[in-house]
């Protein structure tokens, strides 16, 4: 009713946003209006990739209180936008599909091989050694072709940064593995790499940290099997969706009511099976991380489950007294409608570029490429800029033998990222290579959510099940024996947000020194000190020789004394105007005969108060008769 209507000059003012993309190549930047929707910025953003099949993508970006979000299709990009800066937004996989084979193109499945890749490096997937190494195998595969001992010697393997916690063995075991590949072409081995990964208990994860109600920290994931919780680096929980009948939060508490079927004894008869809803509940570190959740849970359910997205029903939670709570209503489809329309897909293969993540490093010609016409790859290289690296000084063999190695191990100059790389890069190495520059990880320095910060509780060692045993109730993942003999410097652990997805730009501006910080709060006390003594028993601003110098040319604020009044004023004059406001609503209510539906209605649910009412009356009266 008093929102400000937004001129003709405001609506057609543009706006600009840059949008990140997974294979890190140069943002681009988009223009939008202040009634620009979601929808729109997210279909340019397709037409730019050639993607189709865009119902598991979306756009999410980080506020400014880093808290992330994905971009609303069916709000304004202005209003959701409002208060980031950079306007950053970086394009992801939002929904993970079941089976990444039944994706039709194979451009969709290209840029889901490149987030499982960004997850494997960033931790979220987490897997065991032996996983992680033919994963790996996989990637080195795809960037490089196939194994030549000329192009490939030993400890280039180095140059690939695919692991957390990759180690000297773990690269010896993805050399030997790459061996045994010649012949895959980039998307068989991708198509290879989604396979392995698919299986995994972590695909999909987008972990969010919670606590259970012993306090004790965990992670929460949701995916297209249901939600699952991870403590340390094992599965102990996972309620599928056909379990789960209602998802809500209140304030940091997010709980799911799961189904749980229970055996009662009938009148001493056979027993029965009778399922009883059970409430979960995890304690999130802030509201905003317990409202994302919840919209993150609701909305992986109706897409994985849905039969058809016109049934999707709209939801609401976390009403208090005090506040509206949310409500989420479900926009595109489902994963049931994409699959069908994949299926209607005509076009041929589009052409797309692969991303080396090494510039320097050329790709060997794979010995079944040309033979393979039907998987229409297209390996095109294109480097990432190079004023997003961070470089080290790589020595070659040959130059080790002469000694130089030692004296300069490791050389490095830093370039500031304007984003971070997930698929760290590494080198070409060439047989007449004598020193070359490779690209090192770089420093992810933007996290998820700033409040997010993992501590996890190091890898313990748990017996492994026998060959015939049952998986555990509740998602209990038995250990594998073999996993167990690798010691627990290999295993990486379970720390996802330690190298955390770029989705926001590094803050470049700099900070004070802790110097700066105590002469700044040193300032900021004598400015305090100096309005006080200004202030006169009389209420009036006299002149302090010593606030003197300080106080020529500076605005001063308002003393403390005189807010506390302002807000008593104000608190006071709220009451009295609430008391005014009831006392006028019981008059019209009790003594006047005005007939009108809302107030018969008032009078009907204020029933209650006719015993006070005749209170108020006989006191009245008492008090008028002793006057006469």
């Amino acid at each position: 009713m008093f929102r400000k209507r937004s001129t003709k000059g405001e609506v057609q003012t543009e706006y600009s946003c840059s949008i990140r993309f997974l294979d890190d190549s140069e943002p681009i930047q988009l223009n939008f209006k202040k009634d620009t929707l979601g929808q729109w910025l997210f279909d340019r953003v397709c037409e730019k990739l050639s993607l189709v099949e865009k119902d598991y993508f979306g756009l999410r970006y980080v506020d400014a209180e880093k808290q992330r979000h994905w971009l609303d299709p069916l709000k304004t990009v202005y209003k959701q936008l409002k208060g980031v800066n950079p306007m950053v937004l970086c394009f992801r996989v939002k929904f993970y599909p079941e089976d990444p084979m039944k994706l039709h193109e194979e451009i969709t499945r290209y840029y889901l091989y490149l987030q499982l890749r960004r997850d494997l490096h960033h931790g979220r997937l987490l897997c065991s050694p032996q996983d992680a190494v033919h994963l790996a195998s996989y990637i080195v595969q795809s960037e490089v072709g196939d194994y030549d001992p000329q192009d490939h010697p030993p400890g280039y393997i180095t140059a690939f940064k695919m692991l957390p916690k990759q180690n000297a063995k773990m690269e010896e075991q993805i050399q030997e593995l790459h061996k045994t590949l010649k012949g895959q072409v980039p998307a068989e081995a991708e198509s290879n790499f989604l396979k392995k990964a698919a299986v995994l208990d972590t695909y999909g994860v987008d972990p969010h940290q919670v606590k259970d109600q012993r306090g004790d920290q965990l992670y929460l994931g949701v995916t297209h099997q249901g939600i699952m919780t991870f403590r340390g680096s094992r599965r102990t929980q996972l309620h599928k969706w056909n379990q789960i009948r209602r998802i809500a939060y209140e304030a940091k508490m997010f709980i799911v009511h799961v189904n749980v079927a229970e055996e009662e004894d009938a009148a001493n008869a056979k027993k029965r099976k009778k399922e009883k809803q059970q409430p979960h509940g995890y304690k999130c570190l802030t509201v905003g991380a317990c409202k994302y959740l919840w919209r993150c849970a609701v909305e992986q359910q109706l897409f994985f489950t849905l039969a058809s997205s016109c049934n999707a029903p709209k939801l609401k939670s976390g009403g208090t007294l005090f506040s509206r709570g949310s409500k989420f209503r479900f926009s595109g489809r489902c994963q049931v409608e994409a699959l069908s329309a994949s299926e209607n897909i005509k076009r041929s293969e589009p052409k797309f570029p692969r991303t080396n993540s090494l510039p320097n490093f050329s790709r060997n010609k794979h010995a079944s490429e040309s033979k393979s016409s039907t998987l229409n790859t297209s390996i095109m290289s294109e480097p990432v800029p190079e004023d997003r690296r961070r470089y080290n000084v790589y020595l070659a063999p040959s130059r080790r033998a002469q000694g130089m190695a030692e004296e300069t191990p490791n050389q490095s100059f830093e370039i500031t990222p304007t984003e971070a790389a997930v698929d760290v890069p590494g080198n070409a190495f060439g047989a007449q290579t004598s020193s070359l520059i490779v690209p090192e990880s770089p420093v992810l320095k933007a996290p998820l959510a700033a409040e997010e910060k993992f501590d996890m509780q190091k890898v313990q060692a748990v017996s492994a099940s026998a060959p015939g045993q049952k998986t555990p109730v509740n998602g209990s993942v038995p250990v594998d024996p073999s996993f167990l003999e690798t010691s627990t410097d290999s295993m990486p652990s379970y720390q996802p947000n330690m190298t955390m997805d770029d989705d926001e730009e590094d803050d470049k501006t700099p900070k004070p020194s802790l110097d700066e910080q105590i002469k700044q709060l040193e300032q900021q006390y004598e400015k305090i000190t100096s309005d006080q003594n200004h202030i006169t028993p009389g209420g009036k601003v006299g002149a302090s020789p010593k606030a003197a110098p300080a106080s020529t040319g500076t605005s001063k604020s308002p003393p403390k004394s005189s807010m506390c009044a302002t807000c008593c004023k104000v608190l006071t004059y709220s009451i009295l105007f609430a008391v005014l406001l009831m006392a006028v609503t019981v008059v019209v209510l009790f003594y006047t005969k005005l007939d009108h539906p809302l107030l018969d209605e008032g009078r009907k649910q204020l029933q209650f108060l006719e015993p006070v009412k005749h209170y108020i009356d006989d006191s009245v009266e008492a008090i008028a008769s002793k006057f006469k």
